[in-house]
């Protein structure tokens, strides 16, 4: 990864992320108050091949209705921790999209990201950055160490740098790195039990964006920063 590509992504986490924490939790309470059956709808807009969509949109088809819904934990447990569940499935297929979005324009969205992105994996969080607060308060110890998901059952140990907390410790943020690797950048973003976060450790090219789900669960992506920024396509 070159040196101004790691300056971007630096830069993008630090300085945007809590702005696109704070779109995320809009567009969760826009999404939680809009729920709606027409997922399988924008599931088969995507499906159906481009040249073939003007004749099908002449033929009236029936849909069937997804749930009004999403479950409360959509997909099963493959790999478990003391603090993390991740799930099974892939989670840029389609037909998981479906069990993910929470209406037709987050499946379409998620859809889209697939062209920006190398992986994405749902993770259960037993114990939210939310959570770490509250017992550090009951201590009256600052929070030093974050354990944060990657994919496929890793975890990385995350030691803060800087922490800007709300006085009830519901809400605020992290700046750190990974353990061990102080060339590395993570930053955290959360509200209650919904967080975002961002890991970015140049000299493995490792980085990894994590968006908010439901409260205790984030949607982990592996990134490459050049093409997730820019919004070009081309995974490697």
């Amino acid at each position: 990864m070159s040196t101004a590509a790691s300056v971007r992504f630096h830069f993008l986490a630090i300085i945007l992320l809590p702005a696109a924490f704070v779109a995320v939790l809009s567009l969760w309470v826009w999404r939680t108050n809009h729920r709606s059956d027409g997922v399988a709808t924008a599931r088969a807009a995507v499906e159906i091949p481009r040249q073939d969509r003007d004749s099908a949109s002449m033929t009236p088809q029936v849909v069937p209705a997804a749930a009004n819904q999403v479950p409360l934990r959509p997909l099963p447990v493959s790999l478990s921790s003391a603090t993390h569940e991740w799930t099974k499935g892939d989670a840029m297929d389609p037909k998981v999209i479906e069990k993910l979005a929470h209406n037709p324009d987050e499946f379409v969205r998620l859809n889209e990201e697939n062209e920006r992105i190398k992986r994405r994996q749902l993770v259960y969080r037993k114990e939210t950055a939310a959570a770490v607060v509250q017992r550090a308060k009951l201590t009256g110890e600052p929070v030093t160490h974050l354990k944060l998901p990657a994919l496929d059952g890793r975890e990385l140990d995350v030691e803060i740098t800087r922490a800007d907390l709300s006085p009830s410790g519901q809400s605020g943020s992290f700046i750190g790195h990974i353990a061990g690797k102080p060339a590395s950048m993570v930053t955290l973003a959360f509200k209650f039990g919904r967080e975002a976060f961002t890991v970015s450790s140049p000299e493995d090219d490792f980085h990894l964006q994590a968006d908010a789900h439901e409260p205790g669960q984030v949607i982990v992506k592996s990134i490459d920063p050049d093409v997730y920024a820019s919004g070009t396509c081309g995974n490697k």
